[in-house]
């Protein structure tokens, strides 16, 4: 797929207007749109453009919650999704604005990916040329076919007798491929020649015979297909006529004047448009869709209508099952006198359970409801009817209070999950929707009092500002779930737990964040013991293992999540370096003893015994780390990763700091092992190289270069620069959005030449970031989506690139640095040992600010400790680019 560039943000509603970065508008979704997502960190949805509910297209729009995890009968735990909590329609009679009744015309193309999707597959859109941008695949996984699987499409206006059926497919796996095709539930097997590439489509057509007017199509996986193939639409025509070229709307009926907003300073996504429904009846509506923040078990979606006829009106609120992934539904109520309807859902494995509750409001009143007729998918309904006049407008809100059987910010012995669902839903439907908002725009502006902003380019502010906005709508101080590579946006990656949380994203929120930033080093304390479990499991006679082994991918338990074919989960234990750093550096921004002794250092040690018994002796001298795979995951099984030994080497030394600092005893071990680690150095080209035998090959991503940032190992500056320059050549291009950031952060503090540092600040975005709100791809073709990854890396070059801010235990170091195509970079509210400062790095002057708490030591250069006491400026000159750094190109 094509990566849509960033849009500048648009004026639209809500504080600041959309000119100082903090509301991202669209007016056109057909085009370089991809739907944003509203989130608190502890509850989340992606939003369609419709503006609520449940859609396919361009993304399947899924609703996490923190902690929900379940377990296939066989495999891994993974991320499991809620029903679309969003769902909110209002009409006349049958005609309800974006509720489930999509059909595709006669004669009209029929994306599969707007049919109804179960049994297994799913939508995929990463080979092009589909009409739609998606198609329906998933029928046959890792060479099994998805029997059951496949999805249905309603036809309507059909005439009756023969007719043509056309079916565009993708089968690029060198045979023929066999599915069914079913019309009005009678099945006929077809087969589908291969095609030179997955990215080649071709059209079969068959003869079938049809009802008239309405008609059903399908599209599945019975035993004995082979189904390796993929299906990009349906169409059904006149026998002997040309086949359709119109394509089939995903919506029922039409809008115009339609505007999206998202406004970053209150996490509200706006739609308004006016709406004309298929009998010609027109309504503008204006839908607020909110992931509450002060209150976590929150969501809100209301709606203005202002009906344009006069007649009685149709509200339908529901939990849509279709957003439902690795779970399940029981118990669907509707209490018609309060307008509440509820819902548990449960994990694959019944590992975690879920309660849903809504309280449906209209002007503020209770209005009588009926529950909908099942819809069979899992989800669940309930419908008011009501008298409206043609220009008087009314607001319809629901209330979704949402809790789980493993929630961290809540007694668990309080209530179950339902109850607490409720107690929520109904204190919130009581207190009213104004109030809901209010509390919300005070918690995010709370918030907000920490920020970063880009004087004189909004644009460049507002990207700074979504990328921090995705990462805090996935974390909450609280809810001790770290966070997966795609945040609370989707199931991307299982919403498995990688090292992309410590070395990626934690920082970014540590900086100004420090209370949700520990939560994540809470995550990992918590699993310490699943740690040493898996760490005993590998201790053999010859070669006993000591101490916690972390696992690569981590979810609900802290064991392995890996799954058994990928040797990542042996080989990447790098991850042990990534918790001991992060760990690490909480201590330095917070200076808590008492945290250190009581939570940190049982991490500490266990990483450290885990690494002293995990590295053998060297026949050369020293000591080496054998058959590993480091952060450049296309080589694996190889010795002394240098980035694999530096993290050893850093984790060792901070487990000897630590244990001075509490008097605890530091095993001897470690100091030997860590001096005796091997970090070599190529004498001839003066680079690291990154492994043993590495002779220049292509690299995935940032490797050698986290020495230099965040592991800090010492090394001259032209050793620094070779590596950035040699490394760069090397990595694949189609990589992770996060590795330039590296490149950056290294860049500025070694005031790299040239264009250096700002040619890699753009390439660390531009190429990834996706219009009109400024969300991210995790690579230049796709990948993970909202990657929340590479938002971190983003955020840690203005927090850490141009300040040269890093962490000590003793003061706070600061080293400027500007390209001059940055007219600046403006910091607020960051932390330190319980003061609070804030940063101005100017062309030529760069500005520290001490807004509360004592004085604070500040290191400028390698000696000079000055203090500043609050209210106090303290000025330190900016450096600059050596040579010519103004023609840096577009």
């Amino acid at each position: 797929m094509t990566v849509p560039a960033s849009a500048a943000p648009v004026p639209g509603p809500g504080p600041g207007g959309g000119g100082d970065g903090w509301v991202l508008s669209t007016g056109d979704t057909a085009k370089n749109y991809s739907p944003t997502f509203v989130g608190n960190g502890y509850l989340a949805a992606r939003v369609p453009a419709a503006g609520h509910g449940y859609s396919t297209m361009p993304i399947v729009t899924q609703s996490e919650l923190a902690g929900f995890y379940g377990a296939p009968a066989a495999g891994q735990e993974e991320r499991a999704s809620l029903p679309a909590w969003t769902t909110l329609g209002f009409g006349r009679g049958g005609d309800v604005y974006g509720i489930e009744g999509w059909s595709c015309g006669f004669g009209q193309l029929c994306p599969a990916a707007y049919g109804k999707v179960s049994g297994g597959a799913f939508l995929e859109s990463s080979h092009p040329g589909s009409i739609v941008g998606s198609y329906l695949a998933g029928l046959n996984s890792n060479d099994t076919p998805t029997v059951g699987g496949g999805g249905v499409i309603p036809i309507r206006n059909a005439p009756a007798g023969p007719a043509t059926l056309a079916v565009r497919y993708g089968n690029g796996s060198g045979s023929p491929q066999t599915i069914h095709i079913g019309v009005n539930g009678t099945l006929r097997q077809l087969s589908v020649p291969s095609l030179a590439s997955w990215d080649d489509w071709a059209v079969v057509t068959v003869p079938v015979t049809l009802n008239a007017g309405a008609n059903t199509l399908e599209v599945t996986v019975t035993e004995g297909d082979t189904a390796r193939v993929n299906i990009d639409y349906l169409a059904l025509y006149p026998d002997g006529a040309q086949p359709p070229t119109q394509i089939a709307p995903a919506t029922v009926g039409t809008t115009t004047k339609y505007r999206q907003s998202m406004d970053l300073r209150t996490g509200v996504l706006t739609t308004s448009f006016d709406w004309t429904s298929p009998a010609g009846d027109t309504t503008s509506l204006a839908y607020e869709v909110n992931a509450n923040r002060a209150d976590g078990h929150l969501g809100t979606v209301s709606v203005q209508a202002v009906p344009h006829w006069s007649g009685p009106a149709t509200v339908v609120d529901e939990f849509d099952g279709r957003g439902l992934d690795h779970a399940s539904t029981t118990d669907p109520r509707v209490d018609g006198k309060t307008a509440t309807l509820s819902q548990t859902v449960v994990s694959n494995g019944n590992l975690v359970t879920a309660g849903l509750n809504s309280v449906l409001r209209v002007g503020g009143k209770t209005v009588p409801t009926q529950a909908i007729a099942d819809p069979g998918d899992g989800g669940a309904g309930q419908r008011a009817t009501f008298p409206v006049r043609a220009g008087e407008p009314l607001r319809i809100t629901k209330y979704v209070g949402v809790a789980s059987s493993v929630d961290t910010d809540r007694p668990l012995a309080a209530a179950s999950p339902q109850q607490a669902a409720a107690k929520t839903a109904a204190h919130a439907a009581a207190d009213g929707y104004q109030r809901a908002l209010a509390r919300n725009r005070d918690a995010w502006s709370r918030l907000w009092q920490s920020s970063i902003s880009i004087p004189g380019d909004p644009t460049m502010t507002a990207q700074v500002h979504a990328s921090m906005f995705y990462l805090l709508a996935s974390v909450r101080a609280g809810v001790v779930w770290s966070a997966s590579p795609g945040g609370l946006s989707s199931d991307g990656y299982s919403g498995h737990v990688f090292w992309d949380t410590e070395t990626w994203m934690y920082p970014a929120l540590l900086a100004q964040y420090p209370d949700i930033a520990a939560d994540a080093n809470t995550y990992r304390q918590q699993r310490l013991p699943a740690a040493q479990a898996a760490a005993a499991a590998l201790s053999t006679p010859d070669h006993p293992i000591k101490g916690a082994k972390f696992p690569w991918q981590s979810a609900l338990t802290g064991k392995e999540t890996t799954p058994d074919w990928s040797p990542d989960g042996k080989q990447e234990i790098h991850i042990n370096s990534d918790i001991a750093l992060a760990q690490w550096q909480y201590y330095e921004a917070s200076g808590d003893k008492t945290w250190l002794r009581d939570k940190a250092w049982p991490v500490l040690q266990g990483i450290a015994d885990y690494w002293a018994t995990r590295a053998v002796p060297d026949p050369a001298g020293g000591y080496a780390i054998r058959d590993v795979k480091g952060p450049d995951e296309y080589h694996d099984n190889v010795d002394n990763s240098v980035t694999t030994n530096a993290g050893a080497q850093a984790s060792l030394r901070i487990a000897i700091r630590a244990a001075g600092i509490l008097g605890r005893a530091a095993d001897p071990a470690w100091r030997k092992v860590a001096d005796g680690l091997k970090i070599p150095v190529d004498t001839t080209t003066n680079i690291h190289p990154e492994f043993d035998g590495y002779s220049g090959q292509t690299i995935k991503q940032a490797d050698v270069t986290l020495l230099q940032y965040p592991l800090a190992v010492p090394m001259s500056p032209g050793l620094a620069q070779n590596d950035l320059d040699y490394y760069q050549q090397r990595t694949d291009l189609d990589g992770p959005s996060m590795t330039d950031a590296i490149v950056t952060i290294a860049g500025a503090a070694l005031g790299s030449r040239g264009c250096d540092v700002y040619t890699s600040l753009r390439k660390s975005a531009d190429p990834y970031l996706a219009a009109p709100f400024d969300q991210w791809y995790e690579t230049r073709t796709g990948g993970a989506f909202d990657f929340t990854t590479g938002q971190g890396g983003y955020l840690q070059e203005f927090l850490y690139g141009f300040t040269g801010l890093r962490w000590g235990t003793d003061a706070v170091t600061v080293d400027p640095f500007l390209p001059p195509q940055l007219p600046g970079v403006d910091l607020a509210g960051i932390k330190w040992h319980g003061r609070s400062f804030d940063l101005s790095v100017g062309a030529r002057t760069t500005k520290l600010t001490l807004r509360s708490g004592p004085p604070l030591p500040v290191r400028v250069g390698s000696d000079d400790v000055r203090q500043v006491r609050s209210g106090a400026v303290l000025q330190v000159p900016t450096r600059h680019p050596a040579g010519d750094a103004t023609n840096c190109g577009s």
